[in-house]
């Protein structure tokens, strides 16, 4: 007991005697290696890297609206992406794009090429395996900015700057579990740049890879709760992504 004592003590005294900025530098991860924990967490990279689409079907709530909605979300290797919500009274809001080109088409609009900002933002959000793996060629800056507490648990705080876009972002993992449980960013859309934040949550096993159930998105006063009911692995064709033939006619040639 006295030598488990003289340990402690001896411990303690060099804790005092090392500056504090050398131990937190000690203690943190690298933005790396949060970011590998969780890969490995959902299913570990090999497993991800043999993936080449995921489609999510799920259920919307606006509470402060009072108003649900059904969505479909398919994204494709390389970066592709497609989303369709319908709303109840209103009618589908499809957007998504084929690589290269961007759109948007929705009853209260019409059909709209995305340009400039706009298009950044999207292409980033369907770059398939860089949104899976958060791959480190995508990326100008990774950085590891401390533990903070989000959603009621302690976690990194990263924060990301896209290579080809420029676009910041700070993504939050679970210190406890490795998964990640949330992010904040700016969203580019055509009335303006707004923040968002959104919690991720209720992990499930899906054909062996780990995806959240639930992320709820707050923008200013609104809020959007999306409960994932399938996901479905492999399945997409090429027809998935299709250019909307509303849309045709408004890209160049």
């Amino acid at each position: 007991m006295l030598l488990l004592k003289s340990v402690r003590s001896a411990l303690l005294l060099a804790a005092l005697t090392v500056p504090t900025s050398t131990l937190a530098a000690q203690a943190l991860p690298s933005a790396e290696a949060v970011i590998a924990k969780h890969v490995a967490a959902v299913g570990g990279k090999e497993a991800l890297k043999k993936l080449t689409s995921v489609r999510q079907v799920a259920s919307m709530e606006l509470p402060s609206m009072g108003m649900t909605a059904e969505a479909e979300v398919t994204m494709g290797a390389p970066n592709r992406m497609t989303s369709k919500m319908t709303f109840p009274g209103i009618g589908e809001i499809v957007a998504g794009t084929d690589g290269q080109v961007a759109w948007s088409l929705n009853p209260m609009q019409g059909p709209r090429l995305l340009a400039d900002k706009e298009l950044a933002q999207t292409l980033d959000q369907a770059d398939f395996y860089g949104n899976l793996l958060y791959e480190t060629d995508r990326f100008a800056s990774m950085t590891n900015e401390g533990i903070v507490d989000f959603a009621g648990e302690k976690a990194y705080k990263l924060k990301l700057v896209r290579k080809t876009s420029g676009l910041e972002s700070w993504q939050y993992f679970s210190v406890a579990s490795g998964l990640q449980i949330g992010t904040e960013s700016s969203m580019v859309t055509e009335m303006g740049t707004i923040q968002s934040s959104t919690k991720i949550s209720g992990y499930k096993d899906f054909g062996g890879l780990m995806f959240p159930t639930r992320t709820e998105m707050s923008t200013g006063p609104q809020t959007m709760i999306m409960t994932i009911k399938e996901v479905q692995l492999n399945s997409a064709g090429t027809d998935s992504f299709a250019i909307p033939a509303t849309i045709q006619p408004l890209i160049k040639k």
